[in-house]
């Protein structure tokens, strides 16, 4: 059968006005789900923050141009979206400054209005007084969004729950969990399918360790993982053997944890491409293997060492001999007395 001469041109023609009408608009798939969003999670307090966000949504066709919304300038398909502090905070005129509107209670988001947006890759939902998913429609739902690669859930109200509905989101490479609920013991099989992970941020909880519902501590699979913040937390000595697969890791964040007195160097032993490390707001008087000499950390490229407001004295720095390559040492606010050894 022979195609007409004129089949392919007037096709052509067509899908690029179809393109250019979806980068003016977008679709309207996507344009209606947006819509059901705001009627889903719009808090209609004339001075809320949510309210400000949300209220020009549907004024116009171009949801592109919506206040938190991103679009693929090719595809016209929504690829960002942030819905930061929509819910629950507002203008205290007696403060001149924002506060949170404790009365709204918890929110349990319905994660699967965001199923239509196929070429999603950057999903913001921090400080939304979030504290679960509705029943059956939670996160992992969502692993249809083979292109989701950033999800933040920051300063939120989420618990140890919230890891096992992520497993389906095995594209994501930028995870954001500071700011909630997470406790105790944090079972390293929720990170299993996140194995394309560079950033996992599980700072401010009050997490103590990792472990396997085994029992024993492991990393998971997150090889690729750079940055590691778990600043804020409750993490002692005797809980950093889980960092042992982390070969790739290139950040990470232990200040203000529950480090006292000797700390053990041989957990540090297979971060060899580590160039970050901080420990400020401990207890730590000292670093040691378990024989109890003092060496050095054998972190060849670590550039950046943060000890501040902890508990070294003159005579426990012997392990900064073998760091070649550090540019930055903050040792303020420990114990340091009299004159100092700079030899080596």
């Amino acid at each position: 059968m022979e195609l007409n001469r004129f089949s392919l041109p007037v096709a052509a023609a067509i899908m690029m006005i179809n393109a250019s009408l979806l980068v003016q608009g977008c679709l309207e798939e996507e344009r209606i789900a947006l819509l059901q969003i705001k009627t889903s999670i719009f808090d209609p307090h004339p001075n809320h923050f949510g309210a400000s966000l949300l209220l020009s949504w549907g004024n116009d066709a171009l949801c592109c141009g919506w206040p938190g919304v991103s679009c693929d300038p090719i595809t016209g398909r929504v690829n960002l979206l942030v819905l930061y502090n929509v819910r629950g905070w507002f203008i205290d005129p007696s403060k001149a400054a924002w506060s949170r509107d404790a009365s709204m209670g918890d929110w349990y988001l319905n994660a699967t209005l965001f199923l239509p947006f196929q070429e999603l890759k950057t999903l913001g939902l921090r400080n939304n007084y979030m504290a679960g998913c509705v029943a059956h429609e939670g996160f992992e739902r969502l692993s249809r969004l083979n292109k989701l690669e950033s999800l933040d859930l920051g300063l939120n109200n989420f618990n140890n729950s919230i890891l096992s509905s992520l497993k389906g989101l095995s594209s994501l490479k930028h995870l954001y969990l500071d700011g909630n609920q997470l406790n105790g013991s944090i079972d390293t099989k929720d990170f299993d399918s996140l194995s394309k992970l560079e950033e996992l941020d599980l700072s401010e909880n009050e997490i103590e360790n990792f472990v396997t519902s085994t029992g024993f501590e492991r990393p998971g699979s997150l090889d690729k993982l750079e940055i590691l913040d778990l600043s804020s937390n409750r993490i002692s000595d005797g809980n950093l053997s889980f960092l042992k697969g982390l070969s790739s890791l290139k950040q990470l964040h232990l200040n203000k944890n529950q480090f006292k007195g000797s700390m053990e160097m041989k957990e540090f032993d297979s971060l060899s491409k580590l160039v970050e490390l901080r420990l400020e707001e401990n207890e730590i008087q000292n670093f040691a293997t378990s024989a109890g000499s003092e060496r050095s950390l054998g972190l060849n490229k670590l550039e950046i060492l943060g000890l501040s407001f902890n508990k070294f004295n003159d005579s426990s720095l012997s392990f900064l001999e073998g760091l070649s390559s550090l540019k930055q040492l903050n040792l303020d606010n420990n114990q340091l007395k009299g004159p100092m050894d700079m030899k080596g």
